[in-house]
């Protein structure tokens, strides 16, 4: 079993790092690669100003109405030689004035659908030094509107706006999403590698805490088993009903198929479901006759006493279903609370027909065990008054074999199949 815990936290943290370092990467290179695409695309701006701003010595001194015949020229010159010198260039162009007024306009030929196709109406002037873009996608090809300003002549103070419709190649786009991709991929893989580095590391560690809890729930265990062997040995001379009671209603538990977590927790009830007879006195606890009403009333209070054990731990604290409730009765009848049907609480009632069956069937100072078959009728009698009908009914098909098996077996034989019935529960503790 160890081995197979061992071999399941294995798998599950490396599905983990796997699952983890894949998202790690997915994200963050999701987020490097958008970086990269406005970076790439920072980049084309920035190359469509510095090509704007080619045109200024080539403007007169003044840009304003009285020139608008030369600056017309100079930018269809400009957007002429721009076409020819450059696989990304503008397909158009306007230039404005100070006062934001046209000055010219020019779209070379093989561009008019595009520059139809998109509506240049919006646009924002920037600050001095500062520029503006919007990106278009046309036919799939990519323009980015931009939007810059301009200084008139070689030394002249005046100053307009150009904004260009600045037309990026396919390959110079495909050049740069690889580009980008690759950088992307490059982030991925080492998220990947750190995360195959991180395994052993991290394994070893995991495995250290293992061990640290596996002897920590050892010891736990241990604490449960000396508690209630404390009493048994108080109560009789032997822990015997202690380890059958509990793989009684182990058993029961796990043929109505109940929860693992229940079933952990019903162990612990079962080990520990009179510990508070610790508190009960001597005179009362081993007196061989039958209780008067204040002795009885007085060995009730063991309940109460054990739910103050259990519930001051955390690691019992689920315990306290069986401990406070296992001497209900199905017709509410019993003690403490006078809970009936359902509303005992489900581990309580499986434990009432184990514990009950094995006093039963076994041996005590002042009576001889019964046979499973008379056992079995006395307990019928009590269906649906003390026993829950369901999971009595479920018991009595495989009564004959627990007492077979186990009636008879002595401490050591009961601790180590007790332990060996009840470890896997509280290893999924360790693989949780």
């Amino acid at each position: 079993m160890p081995i197979l815990i061992g071999s399941q936290l294995k798998r599950r943290l490396a599905l983990r790092l796997c699952l983890g370092g894949i998202l790690i990467a997915t994200t963050l290179g999701g987020g490097v690669f958008w970086y990269e695409i406005e970076r790439i695309e920072h980049g084309f701006v920035a190359e469509a100003v510095e090509q704007a701003r080619t045109l200024s010595p080539n403007l007169p001194s003044r840009l304003d109405a009285t020139t608008a015949p030369q600056v017309q020229a100079a930018l269809e010159a400009f957007l002429r030689g721009n076409e020819r010198g450059a696989s990304d260039h503008f397909a158009g162009a306007e230039i404005y004035a100070r006062d934001h007024s046209t000055l010219a306009e020019a779209i070379l030929p093989r561009a008019g659908a595009a520059a139809q196709a998109i509506d240049r109406t919006g646009h924002v002037f920037p600050d001095p030094g500062e520029s503006w873009y919007f990106k278009h996608v046309v036919a799939g090809e990519i323009y980015l509107q931009v939007m810059t300003g301009l200084a008139a002549g070689a030394d002249g103070p005046s100053a307009g706006y150009f904004e260009g419709l600045y037309h990026v190649s396919p390959a110079h786009i495909a050049d740069a999403r690889n580009a980008g991709l690759r950088t992307t991929i490059l982030v991925i893989l080492s998220v990947l590698a750190t995360s195959g580095l991180l395994y052993p590391i991290i394994l070893q560690l995991n495995s250290r805490m293992v061990a640290g809890s596996r002897a920590l729930l050892a010891a736990n265990i241990g604490a449960i088993e000396m508690l209630g062997n404390a009493i048994a040995k108080r109560d009789s001379d032997t822990n015997s009903h202690n380890y059958r009671v509990t793989i009684y209603a182990l058993r029961l538990a796990e043929a109505i198929k109940l929860d693992p977590g229940k079933i952990r927790s019903l162990i612990k009830g079962a080990f520990l479901h009179d510990v508070g007879k610790l508190a009960i006195p001597d005179s009362i606890l081993l007196k061989p006759g039958k209780l008067d009403d204040v002795e009885f009333e007085i060995m009730k209070t063991h309940v109460s006493h054990g739910l103050d054990v259990v519930k001051r731990f955390e690691w019992l604290r689920d315990a306290a279903d069986v401990v406070t409730s296992h001497h209900e009765k199905f017709d509410g009848s019993g003690y403490t609370a006078g809970l009936a049907g359902d509303q005992i609480p489900l581990n309580a009632r499986i434990f009432a027909i184990a514990d009950v069956f094995d006093a039963l069937t076994s041996r005590r100072p002042y009576k001889e065990p019964l046979p499973v078959e008379q056992a079995t009728a006395i307990m019928l009698a009590g269906r649906g008054s003390h026993f829950d009908p369901s999971l009595l009914d479920t018991f009595f098909t495989m009564a004959g074999d627990l007492f077979a098996e186990f009636g008879s077996s002595e401490d050591l034989a009961l601790d180590e199949t007790l332990r060996r019935l009840s470890t896997p529960y509280f290893l999924s503790l360790l693989a949780d």
